[in-house]
C-alpha cells in the first residue's frame, strides 16, 4: 500500500532521529517508495534520510540508464561515472526502448559516440598522419567550401548533418572521422578508453547542469 506524503515525511524524520529500524517492517524497498523518501528528504535537507534512501536504491537491480535518470533527477553525482562506463561497454542493441527513453536523445548520442570510440580505437602514431591529412583535405575542399558558398552558405548548425551525408573520405579511418566530428561537437579529442569514459561522463554531467 503506498504511503501518503505525510507518512513519508514522518519516515524521513524518523530515519534522521531514530535510524532505519523504526520503520524497517513498514517501508517496502521499491523504487517508488525509496525515491519518494529521497525526494522529500532532499526538500528538507535531511542528510541521514537521503543517504539511507540512496544506499537502499543501490541494492535494487537498476539498469545503468535508470541510474543516470535517477542521478539527474535526485542529484546523485556518484552514480554517473559507473553508470556511464557500464553503458559504454554494453552493446547499444542491449539498451531497451524504456532505457533509451530514460536517456533521451542527448545522453544517448553521448553514449553512442563513446561506444564507437571504444570499438574503433585510434590510429597508431605513424598511421594517424594519413588520417589527419585526409581530414584536412576533406574539410577544406568540402566543408569549408560549403560554409563560404557565395549564394547558399552552409549554416554552422548544419555542419554535422552535412558531414554525415558525405561519402566517406578516402584514407580516413572511421574511428578518426568519428573523433574529428566529436571534437566539433564537444570541443575536445578523446584518445584512450579512460579519457573516452571520462569525456562521456563529463558531457553527461554538463548536460545535467545545463537543464
Amino acid at each position: 500500500m503506498p504511503f501518503s506524503w505525510r507518512e513519508l515525511a514522518w519516515m524521513s524524520l524518523s530515519i534522521l532521529f531514530h535510524g532505519y529500524t523504526m520503520y524497517s517492517s513498514q517501508i517496502s524497498h521499491t523504487i517508488a517508495s525509496l525515491t519518494a523518501i529521497l525526494k522529500i528528504s532532499q526538500l528538507w535537507m535531511i542528510e541521514n534520510s537521503i543517504q539511507w534512501a540512496i544506499t537502499n536504491l543501490e541494492q535494487l537491480d537498476l539498469s545503468p540508464a535508470h541510474k543516470l535518470e535517477l542521478a539527474h533527477k535526485y542529484t546523485i553525482p556518484g552514480w554517473i561515472p559507473h553508470a556511464t562506463q557500464a553503458l559504454i561497454f554494453s552493446p547499444l542493441s542491449a539498451i531497451s526502448d524504456g532505457d533509451v527513453s530514460r536517456l533521451g536523445l542527448r545522453m544517448y548520442s553521448i553514449i553512442a559516440k563513446a561506444c564507437e570510440m571504444v570499438k574503433y580505437p585510434s590510429c597508431l602514431p605513424d598511421q594517424h598522419q594519413h588520417c589527419r591529412e585526409a581530414w584536412i583535405h576533406f574539410w577544406w575542399h568540402k566543408v569549408a567550401w560549403q560554409l563560404l558558398h557565395p549564394t547558399k552558405p552552409l549554416a554552422l548548425c548544419g555542419i554535422i548533418n552535412y558531414i554525415a551525408n558525405q561519402p566517406h573520405p578516402d584514407g580516413l579511418r572511421v574511428a578518426c572521422r568519428e573523433r574529428y566530428v566529436g571534437e566539433i561537437i564537444e570541443g575536445g579529442g578523446l584518445h584512450v578508453e579512460s579519457e573516452i569514459i571520462g569525456g562521456a561522463t563529463a558531457a553527461i554531467e554538463a548536460y545535467f547542469a545545463s537543464l
